[in-house]
């Protein structure tokens, strides 16, 4: 008589594939993610190989399946009295300490990476947690080391698990999950109950990562100068959001403390985020026995972090989600039939028609003493590539009728550039001799000039005469504060002690088509980012700050 082979149940059998497609996700999701950090060069080494676009999106839901599927499987064992298959009994000691014979070890070492897996995944579950949902857990640099070894875990135990089955039963025992049988039926019921639950459950836990910021209405409102003592800031809760993952700032993490008041008519927010220094260096032209050489690392990738001005962003959308309302697309190339991203890092911009207005405060261009603006900027559907320059996606910025900054170069070069200006008057530059040229330096005052301080780049003005070697030349001309869209949210700053204030004042409703209005009878879905002397690589959060208005 032909001895019958082996078989899984139903429920094991759609079990096994599930969690093997949200392993897989997670982890692919998770490399992407990773490979956007400049110190993971090892997931940098596959980036061609990994998925690129809303990556983000789908490793939270690999992460809700993660979960489901373990509150499933653990009731299942539970009500299919099948809690010898996974028991550290006085059986499972005997096999793992040698037994009778290799197969029983075999048992027992699969048993025991059943644990080890376990174990793995509560980590990784946890440290996420830490990093997305809970970011004050624990320190973000530890939470993101632990959860990259955690999930490195999962894909090991695999392998372990199918050599483990490999050895116990042959080929025939790794056939099984391809030859399902009924069983179980009425503990595989309460299984699929249990797991639905686990992910509603989480589902809930995400939405609570959410802080209401409560937005009250006065007729007494703060001076917009930078100082956030006026008596009316008493007024305003504040809600305090836990960025991660930027450049230069202290282990990547920045907290940032929001206010908020309105008059029926305009918004006024108040701004507060740590930065140890003021950085006023942007991109600033050095002198050389050649020319005129900007200072740079990484500029011509789009991933400057050496000598850029802090920034700051605040991104709004009436849609909810995360991390922008899905509008952050991760990859080398995220839009097929779409110009390559500079530095291969990913593209902002919708795909459902909508729009993200985008606040992007600049230190030196639109936060100097002429404007004390924030570029008002946003993010769309991808924009046609115009086939010159830098493709930016769905990334632009709103239209203007007059004013704002230009770059002091006609063309730029990492070697050397012809300027656009030069001082009318060459001493007008000593202010800006003594600058520490040091990247992490802090800096007294912004690299800027104004346009009417300037007359056109001529070279019988360019002598060493006029500019000796190693004369610091701003690289920004400032015109005049910005007019129409683009200029429509004020903005006056003031760094000290180690903290940036910024006070912020807009219509609560510009009409313009590029702007997310902030309405009485909805929400409107809130994040911010801090960019501390670095050009991208700035911190974030994944959930919004909703904001809510009295």
């Amino acid at each position: 008589m032909a001895r019958q082979k082996p078989r899984s149940d139903f429920f094991t059998f759609a079990v096994h594939w599930l969690l093997i497609t949200a392993l897989s996700v997670s982890l692919f999701t998770g490399l992407r993610i990773a490979a956007d950090m400049p110190q993971s060069s090892f997931a940098s080494n596959f980036s061609g190989l990994l998925p690129q676009g809303n990556v983000i999106f789908w490793h939270l839901i690999s992460a809700v399946g993660f979960v489901a599927l373990f509150a499933a499987y653990a009731v299942f064992i539970w009500r299919a009295g099948l809690w010898g298959r996974i028991a550290l009994n006085r059986s499972w000691r005997t096999d793992i300490m040698g037994g009778t014979d290799a197969r029983g070890w075999w048992r027992a070492l699969n048993v025991l990476i059943y644990w080890v897996a376990f174990a793995a995944l509560i980590v990784a579950l946890i440290t996420g947690l830490a990093m997305g949902v809970l970011p004050g857990l624990m320190a973000y640099p530890l939470a993101a080391m632990v959860h990259e070894y955690a999930a490195w875990v999962l894909p090991a135990y695999m392998v372990v698990h199918v050599a483990a089955l490999a050895f116990m039963g042959g080929v025939s025992q790794l056939l099984k999950i391809f030859r399902p049988t009924p069983a179980f039926g009425i503990a595989a019921g309460g299984a699929v109950i249990a797991g639905t639950a686990a992910a509603a459950m989480m589902m809930t836990l995400e939405r609570t990562a959410s802080e209401n910021l409560m937005v009250m209405r006065t007729d007494e409102l703060p001076d917009l100068d930078g100082n956030p003592d006026d008596a009316s800031w008493g007024i305003a809760a504040p809600v305090t959001v836990t960025t991660t993952r930027g450049a230069n700032s202290d282990e990547g993490v920045t907290d940032v403390t929001v206010r908020a008041l309105h008059d029926g008519t305009d918004i006024y927010v108040l701004l507060q985020w740590e930065d140890a220094t003021r950085s006023q260096k942007h991109l600033p032209l050095v002198r050389t026995e050649a020319g005129w050489q900007v200072q740079q690392s990484e500029f011509s990738i789009q991933d400057e972090d050496d000598y850029y001005e802090d920034k700051f962003g605040v991104m709004l959308s009436r849609g909810g989600g995360i991390a922008g309302d899905h509008s952050i697309h991760l990859g080398p190339q995220p839009l097929d039939n779409a110009p390559e991203p500079s530095g291969g890092r990913g593209l902002h911009y919708t795909t459902d028609g909508s729009v993200v207005d985008v606040w992007h405060w600049k230190s030196v261009r639109t936060g100097n003493t002429v404007m004390n603006q924030i570029d008002d900027n946003y993010f769309g559907p991808p924009m046609v590539p115009k086939g010159e320059g830098r493709y930016t996606g769905g990334y632009s910025k709103d239209p203007k009728d007059g004013g704002g900054y230009a770059m002091n170069w006609e063309e730029y070069s990492d070697d050397l550039v012809t300027p656009v200006a030069l001082p009318r008057d060459p001493s007008m530059l000593s202010q800006f001799q003594q600058v520490n040229l040091a990247p992490d330096a802090g800096d007294d005052i912004g690299l800027f000039l104004r346009e009417s301080e300037t007359v056109p780049y001529d070279p019988a003005l360019d002598t060493l005469e006029n500019f000796p070697v190693g004369t610091i030349l701003p690289a920004v001309i400032v015109d005049a504060p910005m007019e129409g869209d683009r200029g429509d949210v004020t903005a006056v700053s003031h760094w000290e002690n180690g903290v940036w204030t910024m006070e912020v004042r807009r219509k609560l409703d510009t009409g313009s088509e590029y702007d997310v209005a902030f309405l009485p009878d909805a929400p409107t879905y809130l994040w911010v980012a801090a960019f501390d002397h670095a050009q991208t690589r700035h911190t974030r959060h994944l959930y919004p700050v909703v904001v809510e208005l009295e």
